[in-house]
Parts: C-alpha cells; sequence; structure tokens
C-alpha cells in the first residue's frame, strides 16, 4: 500500500469537503452542509481504520502478526459503523447529504488512482517474474 498516496486521499477529502459544504450551505441548508462536512470526516475515519486494519492484519510471510492490534483496529472499525448507524437511524441530517458526504472520498480515490497510474510520474509498480520486457 502506498502510503503517501493514502495520506493524500485523507487531507484531499477534508480540503474538498470544506468549500462543498460552504456551497452547500447558502444553496441548500446549514444542516446539509453541515451533514455533507459530517459524513466526509465520518468516510475519512473509516477509510483511515480499514488502512490501519489491513495494515495490522496482512503481514509479510514470518512476520508476527500482532493480533491485539488488529482487534483494536477491528473495535474502532466496528465502533465507527455503529455510530455511522445511530446517526443515519437518528436522521439530524438529510439522507442526499450523507451521499454527497461519502462522494467526496470516492472521488478523490478515482483522482488519486488515475493520477498514480504508471507512467504518471508516480514509482513504477515492481516487476514480477514474468512481465520483464526482456523476455520478449
Amino acid at each position: 500500500m502506498n502510503e503517501p498516496l493514502l495520506a493524500r486521499v485523507r487531507l484531499w477529502t477534508i480540503l474538498l469537503a470544506l468549500p462543498a459544504a460552504g456551497a452547500c450551505w447558502p444553496l441548500l441548508s446549514g444542516i446539509f452542509a453541515l451533514g455533507v462536512l459530517v459524513t466526509a470526516i465520518w468516510a475519512v475515519a473509516g477509510f483511515y481504520t480499514l488502512e490501519r486494519l489491513l495494515r495490522a492484519a496482512v503481514v509479510s510471510p514470518g512476520t508476527p502478526r500482532n493480533g491485539f492490534g488488529v482487534f483494536l483496529w477491528l473495535m474502532a472499525k466496528l465502533a465507527i459503523y455503529a455510530l455511522a448507524v445511530r446517526v443515519v437511524l437518528s436522521r439530524p441530517f438529510p439522507p442526499l447529504s450523507h451521499a454527497a458526504g461519502l462522494t467526496v472520498l470516492v472521488v478523490v480515490l478515482v483522482v488519486s488512482g488515475i493520477r498514480q497510474t504508471p507512467g504518471s510520474g508516480g514509482p513504477e509498480p515492481p516487476l514480477r517474474g514474468d512481465d520483464r520486457s526482456s523476455d520478449l
């Protein structure tokens, strides 16, 4: 996993959610704008805990796995889901604001992924045994 890329995704999600919420405030309502911002922050928190959970659970062969770390990150992920379900069911924000807030993370992920493709100036992926061009 490319740690700088994932950190950029988290940062840009929040940076784009701020003007998106600011634009929603006068156009729709303050509660809608707050829903977009809160949901984008929730999406970043869920994305971060998923990243940390995968880093704790998926280790190289021969490397000891930190079972307690996996457990803690799993509990954090479940707590974020529980909080999100409670917020969605209590309906303090319009449902469409949740969709807009989550969309910010998805857009940033897609754009970051496109910008990180091979040949775009980012690090080249490692060659596998059958990917060598000299064997052609």
